[in-house]
């Protein structure tokens, strides 16, 4: 597959496969070096009924995508060092890394328009510390409803602006957190294999649940970004959706099997 494709597996019923870390590695390298075109030269202001609907929910936003996610980063080094694959951290590293540069681009965009950036909220306090309360399966589980929210969170904050520079960075997070989500499926299938069924219904119950209060905490919060698209209803039963569709293909993937042998595929340059 392509790793500039934009990745649509939990939605479209495609299944595939568990890719190796390595493949992760090209991937987000390769991305790293796409070009988005975002026009900064075209820094109008925002006005005074755009800034109150949306200044707030940016702010937000870019305080949780630049967690240095060091428990998830901690717990991914363990699980590197236990089964002698030092590129799945690697891999780790480099997402943390692509998610740092969603806060960096909201954060330039944030200066150019004036708005001032918060030291965190408690929403985001409780999603950091959920990462540290299980291994680096529910750690990837707690990020992946952050980024399924992200998925109908980001098209409603392009629909609410006319800001050429914020629309275009919508645009590329949600290119890159539709990869993020494949990404994240395909560790949890990895990490726990070793799960018996009933642990992994727990979990499964247990994601559903959260990913039902993560999307109620997000609609209260930024209704304002919400309210006129997707709407509440229509948001609340997108991620609902969106989340069900991702704990599907992880059934489905774990029923596959465990990840391609590294032999049976020959790894590309990461130029």
């Amino acid at each position: 597959m392509d790793a500039f494709k934009p990745f649509e597996c939990e939605e479209s019923g495609q299944v595939g496969h568990v890719r190796p870390s390595w493949w992760w590695t090209v991937h987000f390298r390769r991305n790293r070096h796409r070009e988005w075109h975002i026009p900064w030269d075209e820094a109008a202001s925002l006005d005074a009924v755009e800034r109150r609907r949306i200044a707030r929910s940016i702010a937000e936003f870019q305080r949780g995508e630049s967690s240095e996610a060091r428990c998830y980063l901690a717990l991914s080094e363990g699980f590197s060092g236990r089964t002698g694959d030092p590129e799945f951290h690697h891999t780790s590293q480099l997402f943390v890394h692509e998610e740092n540069g969603h806060s960096e681009l909201l954060g330039r965009f944030m200066r150019l328009a004036g708005i001032s950036q918060i030291g965190g909220s408690w929403g985001d306090r409780v999603f950091r510390a959920l990462r540290g309360l299980g291994d680096i399966g529910w750690a990837s589980r707690v990020l992946m409803i952050a980024e399924l929210i992200a998925q109908d969170y980001y098209p409603a904050l392009r629909e609410a602006t006319d800001h050429p520079v914020l629309r275009r960075i919508c645009d590329k997070i949600i290119f890159d957190e539709a990869a993020h989500i494949r990404f994240q499926v395909e560790r949890i299938v990895r990490v726990e294999a070793s799960l018996g069924s009933i642990a992994v219904f727990g979990r499964r119950a247990a994601q559903t649940v959260l990913m039902a209060g993560a999307a109620a905490i997000v609609l209260v919060g930024h209704r304002h970004v919400l309210r006129r698209h997707p709407g509440a209803r229509a948001f609340i039963a997108s991620a609902l959706a969106r989340n069900r569709r991702a704990l599907d293909l992880i059934d489905a993937l774990r029923r596959g099997g465990d990840a391609l042998p590294e032999a049976q595929t020959r790894r590309p340059s990461l130029v």
